[in-house]
């Protein structure tokens, strides 16, 4: 039995390479990056060789992105990891990870409102809540707009970050404490020591949403627009991170990053701007981290409500979560996912959580575990896809050998985060409130499988159209290209 489609959905080629590339970048918030990660990394692990660890990282993902993207060609989906895991190991399948997703993507969009408020409140005074409230008002708004206008805006703040944080990497290396830079940063004995799990799993959840172009692959020109702007995202942020972390350590020197990182009256990294550069930069970078994180939950927002959309349309959800807006905005998603968000930031707000310490700590904690679960499943599922049949012309290498090197990698890496939670949460060693944590990605997979089960006793007729995408897709509008390619 086929499922009925509304005559109208997300709208056909109408984002280019450009554009998926600018989703796909700024959900990873490099600024944030930059002023968060990085020094939290050094200060955290003591280990001078996090820009290694950040190359390790983008090195161990591009394998995982071989199978992700050969079998996102065939899986048209915007629930791409839920329709993946469905055409590898079964529709069932398909919908146990649903939760998983929506819980990780969930949790990193509104972690980020903790950080945007206390960011905020450092530079201008007030409750970090209350700007937090501003900021949600605004993704609200952003959120049930057309993609192609969000992405505009995105661009921007895109090409801002990037041109700060070179102009960071730039003015350190031009005045390299004690005289000349060094490259023992980019040393595999100083990454291989005690601490290395903590940079693992800090680099690892930074690159969290570069994989989301796949998300847009319905909307997107081709699949091969897909392709080139994750592979892109990768390879720029990968780049990135390692360059910024390396201009830290030379900056300040190799042997003085970690304690700088570790004193809160050092203003890393925008004292190093502001010492090399002009006293102004500090205050325009402060500035770009928040519209950085802006960006990055307008961008995860957006994912989300692909998400539900997609969900919506094959009736895992209800139906209503297919509607879309006049612009081809999944309307009904984008108001789930600020629905979500708002009860989030108050039930934090009166508590008098810290909202960097709980709220983002412990809330990109989960959605780095959910997503790193979801990757390396997702691999193993490409290998099952592909061996069953699925795909066209794909090399060995597409179909088994990546995939696999990218699971057993991702795989390790979602170990490693596990091991070392006490110092991505900056909870006390022995403290088993961590396992909260992991504890929340267990129940959402608990949640999956029951609804599965339901749905497969009751509604066999649904589980049966789990994954398959648009499945009228000449009923959806397709934007019109001539001079309006991104």
């Amino acid at each position: 039995m086929q499922i009925a489609s509304a005559p109208t959905g997300l709208i056909r080629k109408s984002l280019g390479t450009g554009a998926l590339l600018v989703f796909s970048a700024t959900a990873s918030s490099p600024m944030a990056v930059l002023a968060g990660a990085i020094v939290a990394t050094y200060a955290s692990t003591g280990v001078t060789g996090t820009p290694l660890g950040f190359l390790v990282i983008a090195a161990a993902l591009l394998f995982f992105s071989v199978g992700y993207l050969a079998m996102a060609r065939y899986v048209s989906s915007a629930g791409v990891f839920y329709a993946a895991l469905a055409a590898g190991f079964g529709r069932f399948w398909g919908v146990v990870a649903a939760p998983v997703v929506l819980l990780g993507y969930n949790a990193i969009q509104i972690c980020l409102y903790g950080l945007l408020g206390a960011v905020v409140t450092d530079s201008l005074g007030g409750a970090w809540w209350a700007w937090a409230l501003l900021a949600w008002a605004g993704v609200a708004l952003v959120g049930v707009l057309k993609a192609r206008i969000s992405v505009g805006l995105l661009g921007a703040v895109l090409a801002a970050e990037v041109a700060v944080i070179l102009l960071f990497v730039l003015t350190s290396f031009t005045h390299p404490a004690g005289g000349s830079v060094s490259f023992a940063p980019l040393d595999p004995g100083n990454l291989l020591v005690p601490g290395i799990g903590g940079v693992v799993a800090f680099c690892a959840a930074s690159f969290v949403g570069y994989e989301s172009a796949a998300v847009y692959s319905e909307e997107s020109r081709s699949p091969q627009a897909v392709s080139r702007a994750a592979y892109s995202a990768l390879i720029l942020l990968g780049v990135l991170y390692a360059l910024a972390a390396w201009a830290m350590a030379v900056a300040v020197g190799p042997d003085q990053v970690v304690d700088r990182s570790r004193d809160p009256n050092a203003g890393l990294p925008f004292s190093i701007l502001e010492a090399n550069a002009s006293p102004v930069l500090g205050s325009v970078a402060t500035i770009l981290v928040v519209t950085s994180v802006f960006a990055a939950m307008i961008s995860f927002h957006n994912s989300i409500a692909r998400y539900a959309f997609s969900l919506g349309r094959e009736r895992v959800l209800p139906a209503v979560f297919e509607r879309v807006g006049r612009g081809g905005a999944p309307v009904a998603g984008s108001v789930l996912q600020s629905a979500i968000a708002l009860p989030v930031i108050l039930v934090f707000a009166l508590t008098g959580a810290d909202p960097v310490a709980i709220m983002f700590s412990w809330l990109s904690g989960v959605a780095a575990i959910a997503v790193l679960l979801m990757m390396a499943v997702t691999s193993i599922a490409a290998i099952a896809f592909f061996r069953r049949g699925g795909g066209g012309d794909e090399s060995t290498w597409q179909r088994a050998v990546a995939p696999a090197i990218g699971a057993a990698l991702v795989g390790a890496a979602l170990l490693t985060t596990l091991v070392n939670l006490s110092a991505v949460l900056g909870a006390p060693p022995g403290s088993t409130t961590k396992w909260l944590v992991p504890g929340a990605v267990a129940a959402a997979a608990a949640v999956g499988l029951v609804w599965a089960a339901v749905i497969r006793a009751t509604r066999p007729e649904v589980l049966e159209n789990v994954g398959q995408g648009q499945p009228r897709p000449l009923a959806v509008i397709e934007q019109d290209l001539v001079g309006r390619s991104l």
